[in-house]
């Protein structure tokens, strides 16, 4: 498995994997997408088996330079439980620390109890719960991680 940087090539099918990940609701469009991308700080990062994509997580520092997010991390349904995932984070995590991040959030559905697993065992600890986050429609933690030297 191959960890990369995004290129504008790869839009198309980092859509159609989140879409797969997703509910058509929840799913980012094009615009959201290049927005993410576009952000100052932002980082993507693609994973790649036998030049096939199969996963990507889109981070970025926040204003705070010690501050750090992860908008969204999507790894194929055939890929899962093949550590993309977890190489993935670790490529984040690497990349906010070079760039002195000491605390790194995110937000992850309610009922999504395999994706909090994921997190809670990557360190993540949860430390609220916004009402209807994804568009009105389900409530999301936000998780916290803080990174040590």
């Amino acid at each position: 498995m191959q960890i990369r940087e995004y290129c504008p090539e790869d839009l198309d099918v980092l859509r159609e994997i989140d879409r797969s990940c997703f509910p058509a609701f929840m799913a980012y469009s094009r615009a959201e997408f290049l927005f993410y991308l576009r952000q100052p700080g932002a980082i993507c990062k693609v994973a790649s088996t036998g030049g096939r994509i199969v996963g990507f997580a889109i981070g970025r520092m926040e204003s705070s330079v010690r501050a750090a997010h992860v908008i969204t991390l999507d790894v194929a349904p055939d890929a899962r439980r093949q550590k993309v995932g977890v190489r993935l984070m670790q490529a984040l995590h690497e990349e906010f620390r070079g760039r002195g991040a000491r605390q790194i959030a995110l937000e992850v559905e309610t009922g999504n109890d395999a994706a909090q697993r994921f997190y809670e065992w990557l360190g993540y600890r949860r430390v609220g719960v916004l009402r209807g986050y994804y568009m009105s429609r389900r409530d999301a933690y936000r998780m916290e991680f803080e990174i040590r030297d």
